[in-house]
């Protein structure tokens, strides 16, 4: 009420207007897309369009070379992927730099070139001169390896290299021994060559009663025995 006793008349709430609301709405909407819209985006390394066909051909390489190297495991001397078979060993070979894990593959490697040597004498025993040749040089590779290794400082080095050469030297001689006879007779020379080169290395083994002891340092079979101390 007010000063003269009337009561004052109640004010309506002001009410927004449909037409004016929608407008606000639209111009509000407007402005956030255009604030929105000016911010600075980090840019994707896809989105460059010059490095789509660059990625695109490094997987394509990636596949390509794991499938030829999954191919090229069994491949035997003379096929068309032998080369990246024998590249791959060559890699395994020059990331291994334990001396004793290096004579374990190589001597796992002159399996691999056994085996197929084996296998073309079945198969294509017109590539046996070429798979004699591969088995010879992944040999001589293993043995030079042992012979190192026999001359390390550490006993536990060199009782490795005994073992592993004295394993290798029982898994092929048998195998040598029947593979000779499926070859044909202009093919069993080179084989005989390796055969008595392997019987050699046999013989000068110093693991095998040679001049030097069975790990290669010189040693005395029969050490002198101290003499007792009087009393």
């Amino acid at each position: 009420m007010n000063e003269n006793g009337r009561r004052t008349p109640v004010l309506e709430r002001p009410q927004i207007r449909r037409e004016f609301r929608k407008q606000l709405r639209a111009r509000l909407m407007s402005e956030a897309v255009v604030v929105l819209g000016s911010r600075p985006q980090r840019p994707s390394l896809f989105a460059a369009a010059w490095l789509r066909p660059a990625l695109a051909a490094a997987v394509l390489a990636i596949f390509v070379v794991a499938g030829a190297t999954s191919a090229a495991a069994s491949s035997l001397p003379g096929d068309p992927l032998y080369a990246v078979k024998r590249a791959s060993e060559d890699v395994q070979l020059a990331l291994t730099f334990d001396d004793v894990a290096r004579v374990q593959l190589l001597s796992e490697i002159a399996d691999r070139r056994l085996a197929e040597l084996a296998e073309i004498a079945m198969d294509r025993p017109g590539s046996a001169p070429t798979a004699t040749a591969e088995y010879s040089d992944a040999v001589d590779k293993f043995a030079d390896a042992v012979d190192r290794l026999r001359d390390a400082d550490s006993d536990e080095k060199r009782d490795a290299a005994q073992a592993v050469a004295d394993a290798a030297r029982q898994k092929h001689k048998p195998v040598l021994d029947a593979v000779k006879e499926r070859l044909p007779e202009n093919a069993q020379p080179e084989l005989q060559k390796v055969i008595e080169k392997e019987e050699q290395r046999t013989t000068n083994d110093p693991g095998r009663g040679g001049g030097r002891g069975a790990t290669g340092g010189e040693r005395q079979s029969n050490p002198t025995s101290r003499p007792t101390p009087k009393r």
